[in-house]
């Protein structure tokens, strides 16, 4: 096989570049070694694409095609992992199952034995083309020569729409459906009805969602383009003239990464999406010039990069308002080149699996019972923290690192200077490497009751710190001290973490949770998910959002499992800043959780709206709240939500609450 080489160039021309807010920089494109690709999916936990193969006529029932593999990076390419196929397409997948779009039968592969499990044939049909696999994991395939969709459920076909010319390109987004059809961009809701959102000039391929209701859409001659939600479009690549037919794209939003099939061209190639400021959405990505590319948005999920990308600008151009964060930054950062490296070797307790790798802590709301001999079970008192809790040290620990590591992060990003970026190296890795203090990556131990479990589902509630620190790390790619490898580690503990979230006794426990603890394990895992590369799965738990606030808020914006704690307040708070992390990773996923109202009519603004006069003082509270309250945490919300729903009566209600919180932090992270 002839080598596979890596390319870094920009694809458009410098003019183009300066008049549109998304462009496309080129990672690593292989060598003219693919056989006819049509279809690029990535399973990032194995970092590989998978591809099909038509390797002869598009429509030829000649056995010719397959389904190959190639790594993320470009290299290490097997044609042959399956073979045996006649021209297939459109690649989805859901669990183990990758299902394939050929010719008039869609092939089902187990993934793990890599091989055929079945053959699901579509009566009357010779012309299947793309593939999605909704949250639920039905399967949707759409015949370009009939005009038709077909979906399916438990392998077995139906008719799902038609009186579609041209059906290829498409995408499950919770009950909507998009579809590429001819030259239009159509959304098909719950009821398939149908509306327009674009038309583009040549004809659809591939869809994929980036966010805020935004699309990256090809067109096989040649074209990708950015869609926006309101229709309009910018050229991000044109490669016709070299004959790469662009065909079914994919789109990793965590990594802000695009993989491009060449078809004819008979490559793959991998291009960054960058947003210059003002753009809307959070597309961007790190790059190898590091900070000193201040129109490159960072590696980022929680936090908003174009933001960062602005203020790094103003920064450069001295701007007055914000050096002095800057210089508060720094000096915050400079404290922290003196800390040690701590890590869950530190705590003096030993957890039940007598291995201090082991994530440990104890339950916070629950106290000794001198009624029982020796105390146990320990007895609860909602909202009272025992401070016995403090004598483990993991939680706390967590917590320090994920502040630590985003301000040495944000240190690096804004001044350039490598010392941040070598501290809070040095910090991640000792957390998570290095053999004789890493992490086992599970919070088997977390939230023990004495005298009643070792550990609980509610624990996963501490490793909220693992948000934060995800974003530190995306910040810090492109530094000198955090190299690809550490990168590439790191999203392998987490996948390992996610996948215990999921499949462990106290991760299904949690994940049932109706209340706050439900809402953080989302996020959290979305998040995770996202981080990973396992966008499908991100998803789903976006997805499942819905449901989750289905059975939280009343019609006013009441949420009474958090109303009904000692601390009503705080808790209603904490519940929302779930949302609204979970609503902005919802967002990357082409999920809409901002906007949603359950069947109550209420939604994630009814209830800030309903606990702002409470928060900010204006009206006294009816409920419990036995312990003080932080303004601050409402105020953060507030800021965000001025953005999210376009409404500057956020920022003065912020402005007139009095409350600055962490004013570096805070200036730096939200939009005042």
């Amino acid at each position: 096989m002839k080598n596979l080489f890596i390319a870094f160039a920009f694809c458009l021309p410098s003019m183009l570049r300066a008049q549109q807010q998304h462009q496309l920089e080129k990672i690593w494109e292989t060598d003219t070694v693919i056989a006819i690709p049509e279809s690029a999916l990535p399973d990032f936990p194995k970092k590989i694409l998978y591809v099909s193969l038509i390797d002869g006529g598009g429509w030829d029932a000649d056995g010719k095609g397959g389904v190959g593999q190639l790594g993320l990076d470009g290299q290490h390419y097997d044609p042959n992992w399956i073979t045996g196929l006649n021209a297939p397409k459109g690649l989805g997948r859901y669990g183990n199952r990758l299902y394939v779009a050929d010719i008039s039968e869609v092939v089902v592969i187990d993934i793990k034995k890599g091989k055929i499990e079945k053959k699901i044939p579509i009566e009357g049909e010779k012309g299947l083309n793309d593939i999605t696999v909704d949250a639920k994991g039905a399967v949707y395939v759409s015949d370009s020569r009939s005009g038709k969709v077909y979906r399916i459920t438990d392998d077995k076909p139906v008719l799902y729409m038609d009186n579609l010319p041209g059906a290829n390109g498409l995408k499950a987004i919770g009950d909507d459906l998009y579809i590429l059809a001819k030259k239009s961009l159509l959304k098909a809701d719950a009821s398939k009805n149908l509306t327009k959102i674009t038309d583009l000039p040549n004809g659809g391929d591939g869809v994929e969602p980036a966010g805020n209701g935004d699309f990256i859409v090809s067109e096989w001659q040649g074209y990708v383009y950015y869609v926006y939600a309101d229709g309009r479009k910018e050229l991000l690549l044109d490669s016709h003239l070299q004959k790469k037919n662009t065909a079914d794209i994919s789109y990793d939003p965590a990594g802000h990464i695009l993989y491009v099939p060449g078809f004819n061209g008979k490559t793959v190639a991998a291009y960054r999406l960058i947003a210059s400021p003002g753009a809307v959405g959070n597309a961007g990505g790190a790059s190898a010039g590091g900070p000193a590319m201040s129109n490159v948005a960072p590696r980022v999920l929680l936090t908003d990069a174009v933001r960062l990308v602005e203020l790094k600008k103003k920064a450069e151009q001295q701007d007055a308002t914000v050096l002095p964060l800057v210089s508060g930054l720094r000096t915050q950062a400079d404290k922290l080149l003196d800390m040690r490296p701590i890590s869950v070797m530190d705590k003096a307790r030993v957890p039940p699996s007598g291995n201090k790798h082991d994530y440990m802590s104890q339950a916070p709301y629950f106290w000794y019972d001198s009624s029982k001999p020796k105390g146990l079970p320990y007895l609860r008192r909602d909202g009272e923290r025992n401070p016995e809790i403090y004598t483990i040290t993991d939680h706390r620990y967590m917590g320090d690192l994920d502040n630590a590591s985003r301000v040495l992060a944000l240190a690096w990003y804004f001044t350039g200077e490598e010392k941040y970026a070598i501290k809070a190296a040095a910090l991640l890795r000792h957390w998570f490497f290095d053999d004789s203090t890493r992490m086992n990556p599970n919070l088997n131990y977390a939230q023990a009751v004495p005298g009643v479990n070792d550990g609980r589902g509610t624990g996963i509630i501490e490793s909220i710190a693992l948000t934060g620190i995800a974003d530190a790390a995306g910040l810090l790619e492109g530094s000198h001290s955090w190299t690809m490898a550490d990168a590439g580690a790191l999203r392998q503990w987490y996948a390992q973490y996610l996948d215990w979230m999921l499949t462990s006794k106290n991760g299904k426990d949690e994940h049932a949770a109706k209340n706050n603890h439900g809402t953080w394990y989302l996020a959290q895992a979305a998040d995770f998910a996202l981080f990973t590369g396992d966008v499908a799965k991100a998803r789903e738990l976006a997805e499942e959002g819905k449901k989750k606030m289905d059975g939280q808020m009343e019609k006013d914006g009441k949420m009474p499992l958090e109303l009904a704690r000692t601390n009503g307040l705080g808790y209603s708070t904490y519940n929302l800043q779930a949302w609204f992390k979970l609503g902005t990773l919802a967002q990357l996923t082409g999920t809409d959780l901002w906007n949603y109202q359950n069947k109550e009519g209420a939604g994630i603004r009814t209830a800030l709206d309903w606990l702002r006069p409470y928060a900010l003082g204006e009206k006294k509270w009816d409920y419990q709240q036995i312990g003080g309250y932080k303004k601050e945490d409402y105020y953060g919300l507030l800021l965000q939500a001025a953005t999210k729903y376009k409404d500057s009566r956020y920022v003065d209600y912020a402005r007139s609450s009095g409350e600055k919180g962490n004013t570096i932090m805070t200036a730096l992270l939200y939009r005042e």
